[in-house]
């Protein structure tokens, strides 16, 4: 444990120390409770021992702030002091301290507080492990909510939620969005000729070349649905959405995966449909349409192309 000793006498802090040292616990001493308040506010501790009467901050007044300060972080207290009696007892636990123990200082009697104390460390380790593995769930649960579990880019989920909010922005700082959908050309062919292992593997493989291409990180590539990708574009006009989609089909064509099905290339390839909104939709669903028009365009073209409004 890493324990704070905090004494205005130099005696009592080398008696704790001895102690403490022979128990294996690392010790830091302060002079007074301004000086350990201090010590606190930039570092860990795991046990704080303290006298009660001392210059400048009394021990219940930097109990006090040093429990406002920490919040929810605990570790326990013990007063050190010469008072015995009830009153005194009680005024030490209602301060925020935990444990008391009377001067002269019985170097036995503070072992066996150490050993106690201990046991609460103990738990108190094991709880802070609890709670960072759960943290860390959480973090892993929230990703999951909002990422392909395929793929690993944004989900349809992640989509409808990010271009609901980016075409409220769009729409009060009249700014323009752009919205890319793509479609990969005879995915159905694809997976009839070569599987649907082969299938998920060419998604993650589309998926990763779409990401590849320089975004800005307000833009937003997501798995719309089966073999359909999207691509939200905040404050970008219909000139630079239309080049990033560019570079995007030209992205997956350079991964070069065999195709032989396919009437459009020789290699998977996109269809691409990009709407740009400058004030002229109401609302998203004409936003959608706008972009799902121009990609049954590009279908009805010939596909592995773009097409655009």
């Amino acid at each position: 444990m890493k324990i704070l000793v905090i004494d205005d006498s130099k005696a009592i802090r080398m008696l704790v120390a001895e102690c403490v040292k022979e128990l294996g616990h690392h010790v830091i001493h302060a002079e007074n409770g301004a000086e350990g308040l201090e010590f606190i506010r930039s570092n860990d501790v795991d046990l704080v021992m303290m006298d009660i009467e001392m210059p400048g901050l009394n021990g219940f007044e930097t109990t006090q702030a040093i429990r406002s300060l920490k919040g929810d972080d605990w570790f326990p207290i013990i007063f050190l002091t010469i008072k015995t009696d009830d009153d005194s007892y009680a005024a030490c636990i209602r301060a925020g301290g935990d444990a008391y123990l009377a001067k002269p200082i019985s170097p036995k009697r503070l072992e066996m507080q150490i050993v106690a104390m201990e046991r609460i460390y103990e738990m108190r380790r094991k709880l802070h492990a609890v709670q960072r593995d759960l943290m860390h769930a959480n973090e892993a649960l929230s990703f999951a909510s909002l990422h392909d579990q395929l793929t690993g880019i944004a989900n349809r989920r992640n989509f409808d939620t990010t271009l609901s909010r980016e075409f409220n922005h769009a729409r009060r700082d009249k700014q323009p969005l752009s919205l890319l959908m793509c479609d990969i050309d005879y995915f159905k062919v694809y997976n009839d000729r070569y599987g649907h292992m082969a299938g998920d593997d060419c998604l993650k493989k589309v998926a990763e070349a779409i990401a590849s291409v320089p975004q800005r990180a307000t833009d937003l590539a997501c798995r719309y649905g089966g073999e359909e990708f999207a691509v939200i574009m905040p404050n970008t006009d219909w000139q630079v959405g239309r080049g990033l989609a560019e570079k995007i089909r030209s992205a997956v064509s350079a991964r070069q995966i065999p195709h032989e099905g396919s009437k459009a290339d020789s290699y998977v390839s996109l269809s691409l449909g990009l709407a740009t909104y400058n004030g002229q939709f109401k609302n998203i669903d004409e936003l959608m349409k706008a972009s799902d028009d121009a990609l049954y365009r590009a279908k009805e073209k010939g596909r592995n192309r773009l097409e655009s409004v």
